[in-house]
């Protein structure tokens, strides 16, 4: 693991980089022989074009496995930003000043850390990104000798989306497949029916890759992950309301934890 400017790099292979800022957001650079693929965006922090550029020289877009604050920070630093168009709602919220004020002090105090005051600055102050291309199920982003597909999973959000890198059997699962908690209770997610199928898309082409890399926790991970969140699923729609109330600013959620993994969720986001 190499520390450099706010983000610690870690090298999976020899075109392939997680990078991890100081909230605990991975972003992933891909490197394929004409292109490169950032794959999420983080909280924002500075310095992250100056550490992709020591990676790789080539021309570099960003794909976004969803639209949350801590995925798409640092987005309009590079250019073009994919993203799946039902997610662009919960993208622009997320650069909205007070939002983002709010959510970097709520980050430094889970995180225990002390910004300076130019970095707080700097995140509150991100840009939105503007050139905004759509993904779309099945869609092929050739990097050069480096393919990667598409697949369309909602649950946490209604747009998130995985990368399966086809060349080299990764599968890049943002918040969809964290070995801790999954979210499917804001106002924007999906519904655990919705968890359900997205598990069970994935699983049906687990002989493509050997492992996933998720958007925080533990990594990599394998299948076996998918196959618990598909059965918590399952327990949840036939006994909705398993799991125990915990409060929120409003309201509660509910979690229902499994083996490793967990659902949150509420009864307004059970079925589809």
């Amino acid at each position: 693991m190499i520390q450099m400017e706010n983000y610690q790099i870690r090298k999976i292979d020899n075109h392939t980089w997680q990078l991890e800022d100081p909230f605990r957001t991975y972003l992933y650079l891909l490197e394929g022989e004409k292109e490169a693929l950032l794959i999420d965006a983080g909280n924002g922090f500075s310095g992250l074009k100056e550490v992709v550029a020591s990676l790789t020289d080539k021309p570099v877009t960003v794909a976004l496995t969803h639209g949350h604050f801590d995925h798409t920070g640092a987005a309009a630093e590079f250019g073009k930003c994919l993203i799946h168009k039902a997610d662009v709602p919960v993208l622009s919220q997320g650069f909205d000043r007070e939002t983002r004020k709010y959510q970097v002090k709520r980050f430094s105090e889970i995180f225990d850390l002390t910004l300076p005051d130019e970095e707080i600055t700097y995140l509150v102050n991100a840009r939105e990104p503007e050139n905004l291309e759509y993904l779309t199920e099945g869609q092929k982003i050739d990097l050069g000798n480096r393919v990667l597909e598409v697949i369309e999973t909602p649950g946490h959000t209604h747009g998130c989306v995985c990368f399966l890198d086809v060349t080299n059997g990764c599968l890049f699962a943002g918040d969809t497949g964290c070995n801790r908690e999954i979210l499917v209770y804001f106002d924007h997610s999906a519904t655990v029916e919705d968890v359900k199928l997205s598990d069970e898309k994935l699983l049906a082409r687990k002989a493509e890759y050997t492992q996933i890399w998720p958007g925080h926790h533990e990594c990599p991970m394998d299948a076996s992950c998918l196959e618990d969140y598909r059965k918590a699923a399952e327990d949840i729609l036939e006994n909705p309301g398993i799991g125990e109330k915990i409060p929120l600013d409003k309201g509660y959620k509910i979690l229902y934890n499994y083996h490793t993994i967990g659902i949150s969720y509420t009864e307004a986001h059970i079925h589809r």
